[in-house]
Order: C-alpha cells, then sequence, then structure tokens
C-alpha cells in the first residue's frame, strides 16, 4: 500500500476546497486537494451539454459572489494572468408576467426608478424606501458575511449596524431579518408583479413566500445586482475552476481527479490523513478539511465510533430542502419573448405570482409536481456572446422547486415530462420559442445528486438556508469551522456563510486550520 505525506488534504476541488488549498499554500504548506468526480469545480462547471459549440454553465452561472470575495480581491490578478475573464451584464434581472406588466431592472439606478413609477407609484416609493434599507444593512451585513458565526467579528458589526441606525431604524431592519418574503413584499410594495419581483429571488434558495427569514436574500440580491450588474465566466464557467487550479498548482499545490476518499482517518490525536477507495493513504500532518456537507461526511467518510456524539446529533438534524432541475437548451436565437427587450437580461424569473410560488413549495413537500414552478431563465449567450455559434443561443433554465424524489414514481420516469411542460410554460411568454430548440440536456433532482453528494436530494444548495440553519450552520457549535474531532476542519456550501460561489468558508477555514 503506498502512502504520501503532506501538511493537509483538502477533501473535494470545488472552489471552496480550492480556496482553502491556495490559502494554506500561499503560508507554505503542502496541500493535496482529493476530488472524486473527474473534474474540478464542484457546481461550478461548463460544457457542450447540448451541441458542439454550446457551452452552458451546468449549474452555477452568476459570480458576482466570486467578484466581491477577498479571494479575488487578493488572487484576482494571478487568475487573469492564467486567461480568467468575466462577461458582464448591465441589464441583470428581470420578472415576466402573462399580463405583460414585466419589471426590468438595469444597472442605470435613474432608469430603474423610471420604471418603476411607469409601473405604479407606490411601488416607486416602496423600491426607494428599500433601497435606503439595502444600503445601511449592506454596510453591516458584509463584513459579518466574511468572518465566522458566531464570532467577535459578526456582534461588533450588528453593534454598529444598531448605533448608525439608532433604536427606530435598527428595529426596521430586525423586522426584516425576520419577514418572510410575502410580508416583505405587503409591507413595501402595492401590485402582484413587484410582490413577485422580491419572492422569486427567495426562491433561489428554500424561501418559499412563507417562511420566516426570506426577506434577506431578496433585498440583498434586487440591489446588489442592481448596483453591480450580472457576470458570468466568459467561455464558461470551467475556465474560472481551471484558473484557479493552475494558480494552486503554480503554488506547490495538487490536485487528484477521479480520486475517491473513503475514510478519513482519525486517531487519539485527531484527524492525521484519509484512506483512497484504492487503499493508498495520504498522511497530513496538519489536518484535513472537508468540503463535504456534514451529514454525508459523518455517514460516509469517518467511522462511527470516531465521531463524537453531539456532532452525529448535527448531523441527523441537517435539513436539506426541496430539488432543483436543471433543463439547458441550444436555440436557434435568442429567445423570441412577447416583450423584446427581455432578450437581453442575464436573468428573467417566471412564476408568475406570490401564490404559485407558494403553492410550488408546498407541492414540492408533498413530492408532487408542481403545476407552475419557477422558471430562472438564464440567458448566458446574451451576456456571453461566445457560448454560441453565430446567430444562435444558449439557455439556461433552473426549475424551482420540485420534489427530492416524485411519489409513486421517479426520476427517470418523469424528468422529460417535466422538461416538457417547462417549455410549455416559455412558450406561453415567448410564442414560437418551442420551434427554435435545437437541443436539450436535463438534469434532474437525481441527476444532480449523482454529480454532486451534497446536493442531496437534487438541493442545489447543499441544505436548507432557513433561519436557524443559515446563522447555525452546520450548527452552533460547529460553524466556526473546526469539529469535535481534532484537525479536523469543515468548508463548503454546507458551512456559513452558505451557498454560492462566495470563495468564503476555504479561506475561513484554512485560516482556522492555521490558528491550531
Amino acid at each position: 500500500m503506498s502512502q504520501e505525506n503532506v501538511d493537509v488534504v483538502v477533501i473535494g476541488a470545488g472552489h471552496q476546497g480550492l480556496v482553502a488549498a491556495t490559502a494554506l499554500a500561499d503560508k507554505g504548506l503542502s496541500v493535496v486537494v482529493v476530488e472524486r468526480s473527474d473534474v474540478a469545480g464542484g457546481a461550478i462547471r461548463s460544457g457542450e451539454l447540448t451541441l458542439p459549440g454550446f457551452t452552458h454553465d451546468y449549474w452555477a452561472t452568476n459570480m458576482g459572489l466570486f467578484l466581491g470575495s477577498p479571494y479575488f480581491a487578493k488572487h484576482g490578478a494571478e487568475l487573469g494572468a492564467l486567461g480568467l475573464k468575466f462577461a458582464h451584464s448591465s441589464t441583470p434581472y428581470a420578472s415576466a408576467f402573462p399580463n405583460g406588466k414585466n419589471l426590468k431592472v438595469v444597472q442605470d439606478g435613474d432608469a430603474t426608478a423610471a420604471m418603476w413609477s411607469a409601473h405604479n407609484a407606490g411601488d416607486a416609493q416602496g423600491w426607494a424606501a428599500l433601497g435606503a434599507l439595502f444600503g445601511d444593512f449592506a454596510g453591516s451585513y458584509f463584513p459579518m458575511y466574511g468572518n465566522p458565526l458566531p464570532s467577535k467579528g459578526t456582534w461588533q458589526g450588528a453593534r454598529a449596524l444598531w448605533k448608525a441606525r439608532g433604536k427606530k431604524g435598527s428595529g426596521e431592519l430586525l423586522r426584516i431579518l425576520l419577514s418572510s418574503t410575502r410580508a416583505l413584499g405587503d409591507r413595501y410594495f402595492e401590485t402582484p408583479e413587484a410582490k413577485s419581483l422580491l419572492a422569486a429571488w427567495g426562491m433561489h434558495l428554500d424561501y418559499a413566500p412563507d417562511i420566516t427569514g426570506g426577506a434577506v436574500f431578496p433585498l440583498l440580491e434586487c440591489f446588489l445586482d442592481m448596483a453591480n450588474g450580472m457576470s458570468i465566466v466568459e467561455g464558461g464557467a470551467s475556465n474560472l475552476v481551471n484558473a484557479m487550479v493552475a494558480l494552486l498548482e503554480k503554488k506547490g499545490g495538487k490536485v487528484l481527479l477521479g480520486t475517491d476518499v473513503a475514510r478519513i482517518l482519525v486517531n487519539e490525536k485527531g484527524a492525521f490523513g484519509v484512506r483512497l477507495a484504492n487503499g493508498e493513504q495520504i498522511l497530513a500532518k496538519r489536518g484535513v478539511i472537508s468540503t463535504v456537507v456534514l451529514p454525508v461526511m459523518v455517514n460516509n467518510l469517518l467511522e462511527s465510533s470516531d465521531v463524537p456524539a453531539h456532532m452525529k446529533q448535527a448531523a441527523a438534524h441537517f435539513r436539506f430542502g426541496p430539488g432543483t432541475m436543471m433543463v439547458h437548451l441550444a436555440t436557434n436565437g435568442p429567445i423570441p419573448w412577447s416583450d423584446s427587450e427581455l432578450a437581453k437580461f442575464a436573468y428573467v424569473h417566471v412564476g408568475p405570482y406570490v401564490d404559485d410560488m407558494a403553492r410550488t413549495y408546498q407541492q414540492s413537500l408533498a413530492g408532487e409536481i408542481p403545476d407552475e414552478p419557477l422558471l430562472v431563465v438564464g440567458q448566458s449567450s446574451a451576456v456571453d456572446p461566445s457560448r454560441a455559434p453565430e446567430g444562435k443561443a444558449v439557455v439556461w433554465i433552473q426549475v424551482r422547486t420540485l420534489p427530492n424524489i416524485p411519489k409513486g414514481s421517479t426520476w427517470a420516469a418523469q424528468s422529460e415530462r417535466v422538461a416538457d411542460q417547462v417549455v410549455a410554460k416559455l412558450e406561453k411568454y415567448a410564442p414560437g420559442f418551442t420551434d427554435t430548440i435545437l437541443g436539450r440536456h436535463v438534469m434532474s433532482p437525481a441527476d444532480l445528486q449523482a454529480a454532486n453528494p451534497n446536493l442531496v436530494g437534487g438541493d442545489s444548495v447543499a441544505g436548507s438556508h432557513q433561519l436557524d440553519q443559515f446563522l447555525m450552520r452546520p450548527s452552533l457549535d460547529l460553524g466556526k469551522y473546526a469539529t469535535e474531532i481534532p484537525r479536523l476542519y469543515i468548508a463548503g456550501a454546507g458551512t456559513w456563510p452558505g451557498a454560492g460561489a462566495n470563495a468564503i468558508s476555504g479561506g475561513l477555514a484554512a485560516a482556522r486550520l492555521l490558528k491550531g
């Protein structure tokens, strides 16, 4: 049995694992990243899924959080020298409605304000009020976002916010923190279209319209995307991962692909390496960082006798949300929306209304195929024309939400039928769309889990982000990236600050390991 010795083993070559490994390599440590898949990237991946020449982002596509991360601030120039480029849209998102009263948010704040005024005066006032609250909230939230939770930094941020806003102003922010997306919409908007625009963003996570705590994410996304626009990786999301791997290797790190970890090795001193599925071992003098979600790590990668009772309990209580389907299309040109201006937007939400989203979520939890699932329509080639041959288009559709397993059936039996339903729904908003489709590739919730063990039940955000599990992720005692097993650390979407290409937890886990 062969054996390798390094300072740190990182399990998982998703972007958080690569962030962690790079931070450690920067400090002169020897690092090996072990990845079961034949490609790095985790949920950040692209390829020609439908037809040659059409490049699709498999799952993650919006890279706004990555561009705002400490990792990119430090390494952006190096990644650029390795070929990483981004394509930017100043028309980030819109919501389409069957009555034609479409809402279009653009990076030009004055133009967006004019859009709201033309739509409804009360909604325009509500949007302005939310924008002012966003400015206050973002100034304190994002410093907290980049710190472990709980930590001294997060409490300092909260105190600073309270001091800056005063009792009355802070009370309104607290109300938003505890509000559902429906309550937020009802408080600030008058029309069903405006209320739907907020609720659609909540559905990206598992915040159905009536879930407490769902208001924060829509508040942040609505105004961040208006301020910054939306960016995707030029040429496909895998180009980001390839640059990250190249940077790590340049610093002396190693990435082993197609290499499955069978067991995290633990002795009386703590984690000391991993045993691979082929029987080989990689020993780690400083420790192991796992980006595998807690339940999968505890149940599949650790001996039961090595896991403290409280850690077992935390794994057992960790919840996953409903499933997601991806429908990737190659088309003979842009989507022929009834409102042709929609064709230039990076995202178009097709709900249509708040009650539809609430019903969709409940149907998903009951194992039923929803009759009106939310469609997040990503128009990748409108942002990055290199994604498709000239005159053609790439369409990225995320279907939210769906059951993890359809009641009385399987996703193998249902996925193409649901994809047909998705296309038929979009046809109502874009007559003639069906006839433009040249190729289709469907990824059901079961396919998502098969591709990435962190996406249990097809939960595309690797665990519920509802308030209790978002603020205590994966649990209160494990929120600082060190587990109860000495020298075993955790990162990834199953830890604070959760899913998205935020490049945060990997760096925080590396810092925790270095601290000892």
